[in-house]
């Protein structure tokens, strides 16, 4: 049962646009549009060596937030809405006074695994960026599970365009931008986010009261969030290990814009959050089915239009012909993804965390056997292996899919029952 918010005014056509998922699609296309443009002028005005390494600090922040909110992003989705009340104040307390000092460890960690200081200026502001944002990652999280994503979907488009005023300020008064100047702006972006979830347009702030999410439950979606990081985000980390920081910042930005379209699809489908909770074999209609057909379809056009830009834009940036080498390379994966990506959040919202787990955790084994055997045979082509990820992808998100819902989706959607 959603909780209970003031009365709202709306224009005309505005209940139509919000059941279609129009809003979120408008904002997700200015998230996409101002981080294409951060991300082309650091390439264009900052040292692919010193890019590389903000690469690095962004992936160890991003990793560090899974162990910092104790993987409960989803935990808060799932419950913001019960009854009785399943997360409070006390459990975002609780979260962050343990996942925090546990998410500092395990940067400084990987950062210097990466070879890179853990004592100095730079990783002092990863921390700090650390605290903010897995703040606002449970606030905006509890605030899906009510229904409320408009500030889920804007909020790393108004990072990428704070980020973007900074750069072109520097440039404009001939600083020579280095790792710090990237992760000040950084951590002021994430507290202007902050500032914008207290407003009340943004959804209600969790009730008062004592914690209520069992810790062994959290400790479960840590490793699953974990283990899902590790799929989705680590290769960059990965990458970096053996990689010279040129590379690094080159795979940054083919990674950055062929996730774009699934990333824009899942904007959309967060929207629907309360509509596929509960979701079973006996209430799976054919129109959340659909969902997945009309994804890939935007997936589609989506790609050819950054293909396009990216071939455009790559003779003006430092890392442009090699990133655009490895775009081309990852493509069939990130499209599969587009496919996928509703399959992924249907199963996240209805399985137990336990199996959960224990599927993500035969993906990051065939990931990382992949990874070994691509950089065995092409030792300077790491990025070969979305080749092997998009063949393994499919089989176990359709299998998954069997096992739950009773069918294959890729046999359901080209032979429809009627």
């Amino acid at each position: 049962m959603k909780q209970p918010i003031g009365p709202s005014f709306a224009l005309p056509g505005a209940r139509i646009a919000q059941r279609l998922g129009l809003g979120a699609l408008a904002s997700r296309l200015y998230v996409y549009l101002s981080g294409f443009l951060a991300i082309f002028l650091m390439a264009a005005e900052v040292a692919p060596a010193r890019f590389g390494e903000y690469s690095i600090y962004q992936s160890v922040l991003e990793v560090a937030l899974v162990v910092g909110t104790l993987g409960s992003s989803l935990l808060f989705s799932r419950n913001a809405a019960s009854v009785p009340l399943r997360v409070t104040r006390g459990d975002l307390v609780r979260t962050l006074a343990i996942g925090l000092p546990l998410a500092t460890a395990l940067a400084a960690a990987i950062v210097g695994v990466q070879r890179l200081p853990v004592i100095g200026m730079p990783f002092a502001l990863v921390v700090a960026t650390l605290a903010v944002f897995a703040f606002n990652s449970l606030s905006l999280s509890y605030s899906r599970g009510l229904g409320h994503a408009s500030l889920l979907n804007l909020e790393s488009g108004l990072r990428s365009t704070l980020l973007v005023l900074g750069v072109a300020a520097l440039t404009a008064f001939g600083f020579e931008i280095g790792v710090a100047h990237l992760l000040v702006i950084n951590l002021l972006a994430f507290v202007l986010v902050c500032a914008c979830i207290g407003l009340p347009a943004n959804g209600p702030a969790p009730l008062g009261g004592k914690p209520t999410l069992d810790l062994a439950t959290q400790a479960h979606a840590t490793v699953y969030s974990l283990l899902t990081f590790l799929l989705r985000k680590s290769d960059v980390l990965v990458v970096a290990l053996f990689m010279p920081l040129s590379y690094v910042g080159a795979f940054k930005l083919a990674f950055l814009l062929a996730e774009a379209p699934s990333q824009f699809v899942q904007a959309f489908l967060f929207t629907k959050t309360p509509a596929m909770l509960d979701t079973n074999a006996g209430n799976f209609t054919a129109a959340k089915l659909q969902l997945a057909r009309h994804a890939f379809l935007l997936g589609c056009a989506l790609f050819a239009a950054l293909a396009g830009l990216l071939a455009v834009a790559a003779p003006l940036l430092k890392v442009g012909h090699e990133a655009l080498d490895i775009f081309v390379c990852i493509t069939p994966y990130f499209l599969l993804r587009t496919y996928t990506v509703h399959h992924e959040m249907l199963l996240s919202l209805n399985t137990a965390m336990g199996s959960l787990g224990r599927w993500a955790l035969l993906e990051v084994v065939l990931r990382m056997t992949s990874y070994g055997l691509v950089i065995s045979l092409f030792p300077d082509k790491p990025h070969y292996v979305f080749f092997v990820a998009f063949f393994s992808d499919f089989v176990l998100y359709e299998l998954r899919m069997r096992a739950l819902f009773g069918f294959f989706p890729l046999v359901r959607l080209l032979r429809p029952v009627h």
